[in-house]
C-alpha cells in the first residue's frame, strides 16, 4: 500500500509542506517495502484548479493513503471518489508522519478542511 505525503524535500527526515497542491514535492512510501519509492516533483503551476490535478496526479501512482495538513474542497471530492484515504498531521518529518499512521495517531479527514 502507498503512502504519499505533500514535502518540502525528497528524504524520510524532509518537513511535511503545508500546502497540498502547490507543495514542492510529493513523497511516495511503500508500506509493505517500509521505503520511499518515489518523489514527485510538483511542476504544476497553474493559477487555480490545482488541487484536483494534483489528486488525479496522485490516484495515476496508486496512492492510497494521502496524509496532509490541509486539503479543500475539490481536491478532496477528487481523493474520495478515487478511494483515497486522508489523514491530517501538523508539521512533522516524514518520518514521524509515517510513525504516526502507523500506530494509527492520525485523525482521517471527513470533510475538507478549508
Amino acid at each position: 500500500m502507498k503512502l504519499a505525503v505533500p514535502s518540502k524535500g525528497k528524504t524520510l527526515d524532509s518537513l511535511s509542506d503545508e500546502r497540498f497542491a502547490r507543495a514542492e514535492f510529493f513523497v511516495v512510501y511503500d508500506l509493505e517495502k517500509e521505503e520511499i519509492v518515489e518523489v514527485i516533483e510538483n511542476t504544476a503551476d497553474d493559477a487555480h484548479g490545482m488541487g484536483p490535478k494534483v489528486s488525479q496526479m496522485l490516484v495515476s501512482k496508486g496512492v492510497s493513503v494521502l496524509v496532509l495538513e490541509n486539503v479543500g474542497k475539490n481536491a478532496f471530492e477528487v481523493l474520495k471518489a478515487a478511494g483515497i484515504d486522508v489523514y491530517l498531521t501538523n508539521k512533522k518529518t516524514l518520518r514521524e508522519i509515517i510513525e504516526d499512521y502507523k500506530s494509527g495517531k492520525l485523525e482521517k479527514v471527513e470533510s475538507p478542511t478549508h
